[in-house]
């Protein structure tokens, strides 16, 4: 019997020349962690997969175009939402990114240890915030269990030597019950992990702060979102057009960078300044100065990242223009 092979492809999304020297994408690469899910589950059925990761590499399009010709593949995936994370599913095989984890950087000043990983462990929310999309998951909340978090994350230190993990669920602390529980067995047995999560403000308190502090929780995200297709609205500005701004639906420019909706009474030129002198004024404040100066000893890594690609990070930090 011939064995079937699957490639599975998580695109780039816009242009490779630009990519090069996108300073966005070079201060933050994550890996598809879904494409890894699938992969290891396909395993279970001895399925033969390979990824190809066109974000972590721009330059892979002679990849694809060798595996091809060289393997033949009898489907090729490309990456898209899955509404399913069941918590019998194996860890995602991360073996089968290329350069993992060294390829792949958490979002700079994001993190204190190298080498360092994302991870997924929920799915959905149940609010209905206007700009958030609710197509997929609905008001849906789905996630792994704490022993089962607790196993993914000594998987990571075990095979790679992962030291600090940024969880990129939407709403990492929904379940109190469960973030207390994975909180005690970091504590009772410790893997040497730090960890970031997103969370919103109502869901926490001050004796669960502490109990996550002393898990190994270095650093919390109050979530925003952008209007992407699928958001109440999206389809708000699509019916209402000109009443209430002007949208260029531009997709290879729908990347939270670039201003797409301007609201009736202002002009692009106009919120390209504000953003700018927000900026500005952001990172002249004494406290932030301090927090970054902070990060010499806290975050290393982030520096020496910061100090290679300073000119483009400097010039996105007074222009706007990250290429």
């Amino acid at each position: 019997m011939i064995q079937k092979k699957i490639l599975f492809i998580h695109p780039l999304g816009y242009n490779p020349v630009n990519a090069k020297t996108d300073i966005s994408r070079k201060a933050n690469i994550m890996p598809p962690l879904g494409l890894a899910s699938i992969a290891a589950y396909l395993d279970q059925f001895q399925i033969n997969s390979h990824i190809i990761d066109c974000y972590a590499d721009p330059e892979s399009d002679e990849l694809i175009v060798k595996y091809l010709e060289n393997e033949a593949p009898a489907f090729i995936g490309f990456s898209c939402t899955t509404s399913s994370f069941l918590d019998g599913i194996r860890i995602a095989e991360y073996e089968k990114l290329s350069g993992y984890p060294s390829s792949y950087k958490l979002p700079i000043f994001n993190y204190p240890k190298v080498p360092n990983a994302s991870c997924i462990s929920s799915r959905g929310c149940p609010y209905s915030c206007s700009y958030c999309d609710r197509s997929v998951f609905r008001k849906s909340f789905r996630y792994n269990s704490a022993r089962y978090l607790y196993n993914h994350l000594k998987y990571l230190k075990d095979n790679f030597n992962i030291r600090h993990i940024n969880f990129y669920d939407d709403q990492f602390t929904f379940n109190r019950r469960r973030v207390e529980e994975f909180a005690r067995l970091m504590i009772q047995n410790p893997l040497k992990i730090t960890f970031n999560c997103a969370a919103r403000a109502e869901h926490l308190d001050f004796e669960l702060l502490k109990l996550m502090k002393a898990a190994g929780c270095w650093m919390i995200s109050l979530a925003k979102f952008t209007p992407f297709p699928g958001s109440p609205i999206y389809s708000k500005i699509k019916e209402q057009g000109e009443k209430i701004g002007t949208f260029t639906e531009d997709w290879e420019k729908m990347d939270c960078m670039q201003f797409l909706f301007i609201p009736k009474g202002l002009t692009k030129q106009k919120m390209e300044v504000l953003f700018i002198d927000f900026y500005k004024s952001h990172f002249k404040r004494t406290t932030v100065l301090i927090g970054y100066m902070s990060m010499i000893w806290r975050s290393p890594d982030s520096w020496i990242r910061f100090i290679k690609d300073i000119a483009s990070f400097l010039k996105f930090a007074f222009t706007n223009k990250r290429m």
